[in-house]
């Protein structure tokens, strides 16, 4: 492309030859040949027209049309217009991200796992056992600590009751008690089974009696908005227990009645449908299943985890149960479709009350997956279901 330069020239290096001539007329007559003329810079690109597309500036000697060089003192800069970045796809910068995740996930799991399995090799079902308290213990923390630090966000005034964090672990003693730890305590205290029921009734009778107490001493022009505020609470904190607390606690009863083995293998299924979810949505994930409440899920990711669950159960059931029971095969099938189509709702709960709480995860205490609720929320969904179905079926073929 030509590009018409206006240049004046404001000084010239004149030959000896002018010097016979007179500086002002040779500059007039000069100014008016070689007021304008075409400019070719170099550099550039050229296309199929012939014209120059410039990408620089040019610094060099002017060449009039009676083909003398002058040296002229004006630069042109000529600048291209600026390119516009090319943005990554947005499909690939997401599959890189969840690769990178997936790389942070692997090792702290690798490690937890073997810090389990040499746990209960060592300890065999008492370890587990303690293993469950000190889960249900965070399970319980982690939920209500969530409620707890978006009410501090919003200001709350929940901190006038003194009494809630004596209260909130009242709930939770009880509670343990209640759900068969009663027979662990009974171990070291003389008192029968029907001495110690009375007792944790009496426990939670103190409970309702302490809590209604606690909102009559209320008063001020904020009571009632401390009266939600402590009721919702309240529910957070019963609801943890019945969910996390309660439903775990049949982990405890599958032990003690059936064996480790049947702890383990549905722990196992688990782990292979939650990773399996992760890997299929990762490669394949083009759908979102619940969009408002787990982005990150979609719909092939659950199908290709479930179908992957199934297909390991019969082999994977083999490893954990060393009784030659029959129709095992049938069993691992039946416990894999429930972790495939229900535990996973487990999760998406949990991600409604992240989602609802402003919470990014339940905890730290796991790098890479959160706290221990978000990495056993799908199991105790599936500890009562694997303890119902051994209860009325598999010991009845046993």
């Amino acid at each position: 492309m030509k590009i018409a330069a206006s240049i004046t020239i404001l000084s010239l290096q004149l030959p000896s030859v002018f010097s016979k001539r007179s500086s002002s007329n040779f500059l007039t007559s000069r100014s008016k040949a070689l007021c304008t003329h075409p400019l070719k810079l170099r550099g550039g690109q050229q296309d199929d027209a012939g014209d120059v597309t410039p990408t620089g500036s040019y610094h060099g000697k002017y060449i009039s049309p009676q083909g003398e060089q002058l040296e002229a003192t004006t630069t042109v800069e000529v600048t291209s217009p600026p390119s516009t970045p090319v943005a990554p796809l947005a499909s690939a910068t997401s599959t890189s991200s969840k690769l990178s995740n997936l790389q942070e996930r692997t090792g702290p799991a690798v490690l937890m796992l073997g810090a389990t399995f040499l746990l209960l090799k060592y300890t065999g079902n008492k370890g587990l056992i303690g293993l469950i308290l000190l889960m249900q213990l965070g399970l319980y923390a982690e939920s209500t600590g969530v409620v707890e630090a978006f009410q501090v966000k919003r200001e709350s005034s929940i901190d006038k009751i003194k009494s809630y964090p004596l209260q909130k672990w009242w709930w939770f003693t009880t509670a343990m008690l209640f759900s068969g730890r009663r027979d662990l305590i009974m171990q070291h205290i003389a008192l029968t089974v029907d001495q110690m029921n009375i007792f944790i009734f009496c426990m939670s009778a103190a409970s309702l009696v302490g809590a209604v107490i606690q909102l009559a001493m209320l008063s001020g022009p904020d009571t009632e908005d401390l009266y939600r505020e402590y009721l919702s609470k309240l529910a957070c904190c019963h609801f943890s227990l019945l969910f996390l607390v309660g439903q775990s606690s049949f982990w405890i009863k599958t032990v003690q009645e059936y064996g480790l083995g049947w702890v383990l293998f549905p722990a196992l299924l688990v782990i292979v449908n939650d990773t399996m979810a992760y890997v299929f949505g990762v490669l394949m994930g083009k759908h979102k299943l619940i969009p408002k409440l787990s982005p990150k899920k979609t719909v092939e990711g659950f199908v290709g985890a479930g179908l992957s669950t199934v297909i390991v159960a019969s082999p994977l059931v083999k490893r954990c149960i060393s009784n030659d029971i029959p129709n095992l095969g049938r069993h691992a099938v039946i416990l894999a479709a429930y972790v495939s189509l229900v535990s996973p709702f487990g999760g998406f709960l949990a991600s409604a009350v992240k989602r609802a709480h402003g919470a990014k995860d339940f905890g730290a205490l796991i790098p890479g997956h959160g706290g221990v609720v978000d990495r056993f929320d799908c199991q105790v969904v599936t500890a009562p279901f694997v303890y119902l179905y051994l209860k009325n079926f598999y010991s009845v073929e046993s």
